[in-house]
């Protein structure tokens, strides 16, 4: 099977330098924990949480500072004002509308003040149809109503890896501050 995230995303290493030091991080659905890496090996204190025990495990032997969690999202106890930042990088589409929208809102909830959250989600202009929620720009307005919203985009991006080889994905990505 493939694992994705080898590599930390390019706006993460972004949002790296806007937060405080030893700042917290959760990381929703990281994968095999690049993102989670690398910002403990930046100095801060990061929770990543994912369902494949596999990549859990080896990130947990190779990078014992690292709180990774084997658990679907679902699962999680999200505490209030609890992180600087929060990702969910290509997650929330393997949920159904309604557990979705519930994952947001406790993005929302677990945000200190000033706090950060970036998503990546696939859109309905994603020509795979096989995730079980693709979102809307005005959906992901509404959920984030009493946060400011910094950015958001909605973009065809390419991509390559396996089983599909080339293709391409319809996402949004949102950057918001509470």
């Amino acid at each position: 099977m493939f694992k994705f995230g080898l590599r930390p995303h390019k706006k993460v290493e972004e949002l790296a330098k806007l937060l405080p030091l030893n700042g917290k991080v959760l990381d929703l659905g990281c994968g095999v924990g690049g993102n989670s890496i690398f910002l403990t090996e930046k100095g801060f204190n990061v929770t990543c949480i994912d369902t494949d025990k596999e990549v859990i495990d080896a990130i947990k032997k190779n990078y014992p500072k690292v709180n990774a969690i084997n658990k679907n999202i679902l699962e999680f106890k999200f505490l209030e004002n609890e992180y600087d930042l929060i990702l969910a990088l290509n997650v929330l589409s393997f949920f159904d509308a309604e557990n979705a929208e519930l994952i947001i809102r406790n993005i929302a909830k677990s945000l200190k003040e000033n706090g950060l959250a970036y998503l990546q989600v696939f859109s309905t202009s994603e020509p795979n149809k096989k995730f079980k929620h693709l979102f809307t720009e005005e959906e992901l307005k509404q959920a984030f109503l009493e946060n400011k919203i910094l950015e958001l985009e909605e973009l065809i991006i390419k991509d390559n890896h396996p089983p599909q080889g080339e293709h391409e994905h319809g996402i949004i990505r949102v950057l918001i501050r509470k």
